[in-house]
């Protein structure tokens, strides 16, 4: 059970690395998006543009340290869980403060937020009337990239 625990955790925390990593195989194209770079970059720890195994298994390992929260050096689904939905939190917020520290230090304050709530307000308010109605509101397919239409 324990291997079986360990294997999976392994597989979850990293997929994205071992997906950028994938020789292409004629289902990807040439295609390498920034988060497959990034992954990448990441685990190729000497920068050296090739990516062993010590460091594709070192770039796993830093994912999963965080895992076995009780220490008894077994991951149960909960710590799993626990732990992706952690890196997914801080994905999130990491993403949140790029978008909205717009003085660039690598936090937020009210000010920054109020800004960046007023901008999208304005782009959501399309006849500048101050306020925003349901026709005003993005559509499916209207052209915008990302699953917020129009909300970053």
């Amino acid at each position: 059970m324990k291997k079986t625990t360990t294997i999976a955790a392994a597989f979850l925390a990293l997929a994205g690395l071992a997906a950028s990593a994938q020789a292409d195989d004629g289902r990807r194209g040439d295609r390498q998006g920034p988060r497959s770079v990034a992954h990448f970059e990441a685990a190729d720890a000497d920068a050296n543009g090739e990516v062993t195994f010590e460091e594709f298994a070192e770039a796993i390992n830093k994912r999963l340290v965080d895992a076995d929260a009780d220490g008894d050096g077994k991951m149960t689904v909960g710590e799993i869980a626990a732990a992706i939905e952690r890196m997914r939190a801080e994905r999130m917020a990491q993403r949140m403060v790029e978008r909205f520290d717009t003085d660039g230090d690598g936090a937020l304050t009210k000010a920054e937020v109020d800004s960046r709530q007023k901008k999208m307000f304005a782009l959501l308010d399309r006849n500048d009337d101050g306020k925003i109605v349901r026709d005003e509101m993005p559509r499916r397919g209207d052209g915008r990239k990302g699953r917020h239409h129009g909300w970053r």
